[in-house]
């Protein structure tokens, strides 16, 4: 599903303050949200933001941010693509299993927005709701990772796009007797852009990382503009690597841009 969704995690039941969260929303965002069932809301609840309608054939709408509420302990196994991959977050486990409640936070009504806008409104209700709820563990499904709350409240001064969360690199080893790689990104085709694919050998992991992060925000900032045949620089110096539409080769399935460093560090076919 292309939206942007993040679960808190509680081992007790949080507090909840509707009314708080609405407030300290509209402080981070700088503008006023529809929120008419604040006081008296139970297990779910909206934020319209009305100040960025959207046209469609026979109405105009506003994109919302829900909060969905859900009180019982969740399945550790349902986490373990989650956990796999959650860099900043290793020991995440342990934490996660004692989570008996848990607040759900979701776009809705939101995909014709600039990417840059669905982030924003976004990031905006999910910290207010993180720092007045205080779970023990954030779960971005749509970057596929597990994120320390307080590693993200440490780094709201950045534009959230850069926060912990937004976005993800993986990595696969592909096949151990031919050292051959794949490392992909997650979280922007979840916004209307193409996430980044990488099969290599003989690179440093880290440096491929850096290179589809960096390119992943480049995309986020400029839109798509890399086309298939676009160059893009490479990890060593003088090089580019040639930009491509294909399928992504690991799940979810969507059609990525595969960045091909060219022989002898290529690894797989493209078509």
């Amino acid at each position: 599903m292309e939206i942007q969704i993040v679960e808190l995690h509680f081992a007790t039941e949080p507090r909840c303050n509707y009314l708080a969260i609405k407030a300290r929303a509209e402080t981070l965002l700088g503008e006023e949200l529809d929120a008419p069932d604040a006081g008296s809301a139970k297990g779910a609840f909206l934020f319209f933001h009305k100040q960025h309608p959207i046209q469609l054939k026979d109405a105009v709408i506003a994109p919302q941010t829900a909060l969905l509420r859900a009180n019982k302990p969740i399945n550790i196994d349902g986490y373990a693509d989650d956990i796999q991959q959650s860099w900043g977050f290793r020991d995440c486990e342990p934490v996660l299993s004692t989570s008996k409640h848990t607040i759900l936070v979701t776009e809705m009504m939101a995909r014709q927005l600039p990417a840059p806008d669905r982030v924003q409104l976004f990031h905006g209700v999910l910290q207010a709701v993180i720092e007045l709820t205080k779970p023990i563990a954030l779960v971005f499904k749509h970057s596929q990772q597990v994120v320390k709350p307080h590693a993200y409240l440490d780094n709201v001064a950045d534009v959230p796009i850069l926060r912990p969360g937004s976005l993800n690199v993986r990595f696969f080893n592909i096949s151990n007797s031919s050292g051959d790689m794949l490392m992909d990104t997650r979280g922007l085709s979840e916004i209307g852009l193409h996430d980044l694919q990488c099969h290599f050998r003989d690179l440093d992991p880290n440096d491929v990382s850096r290179l589809l992060f960096n390119t992943a925000v480049y995309l986020f900032e400029n839109g798509p503009v890399i086309e298939s045949g676009n160059t893009v620089t490479g990890i060593e110096e003088g090089s580019k690597w040639v930009c491509q539409f294909e399928n992504a080769l690991v799940a979810p399935e969507r059609e990525v841009l595969d960045l091909n460093p060219g022989p002898p560090y290529a690894a797989g076919g493209r078509e």
